[in-house]
């Protein structure tokens, strides 16, 4: 993935971010606990087992780990449509890191037709609400590169996309 996503540096710094935005989540149940620890070791077979019933429970740091699990492929191929499915569901409670999933996805077109106008909306709402610091930085200065290759309409439904947008809506 490194070598494709260096082709395209606001690409490559979204993944960056996405990646150090998953591997930070903090903890939340027992299962997670364990599920995280075997990710933190690169047992992602067994991380899957612990954080997927997590996912499935409705805790929203367990289903952006399980859609990282997917979309980087760290049991298999990557499942880009699995991906997207816990990565929505993350996102209608207004998950950060569920927001900047999206945004990659829509901005590489893993699982869903690449739009930039969708990973800038996306991409915005989760710079909104991601905490101060490189993560956040990485995703608006892609943000600053992507919009600069965008026309007045697109940034202007972009901008539509991002004030209509409400928790619960993904």
């Amino acid at each position: 993935m490194i070598g494709r996503a260096a082709r395209h540096l606001p690409k490559l710094a979204l993944a960056l971010a996405c990646a150090g935005a998953l591997a930070a989540a903090s903890p939340a149940h027992a299962g997670f606990d364990e599920g995280m620890a075997f990710y933190n070791k690169g047992d992602y077979f067994r991380a899957l087992s612990e954080l997927k019933p997590e996912a499935e429970a409705g805790n929203p740091l367990a289903q952006v780990q399980v859609a990282g699990i997917y979309q980087y492929g760290l049991v298999g191929a990557a499942n880009y449509a699995e991906a997207i499915k816990w990565y929505k569901k993350a996102a209608a409670v207004g998950n950060a890191d569920a927001l900047l999933g999206l945004g990659v996805m829509y901005n590489l077109g893993q699982g869903v037709p690449q739009d930039k106008v969708e990973s800038v909306k996306w991409l915005t709402l989760a710079a909104d609400r991601l905490p101060q610091g490189p993560d956040r930085n990485r995703v608006l200065t892609a943000l600053d590169t992507m919009k600069e290759q965008m026309s007045d309409e697109e940034l202007a439904r972009a901008r539509k996309l991002v004030a209509d947008w409400k928790p619960g809506q993904p």
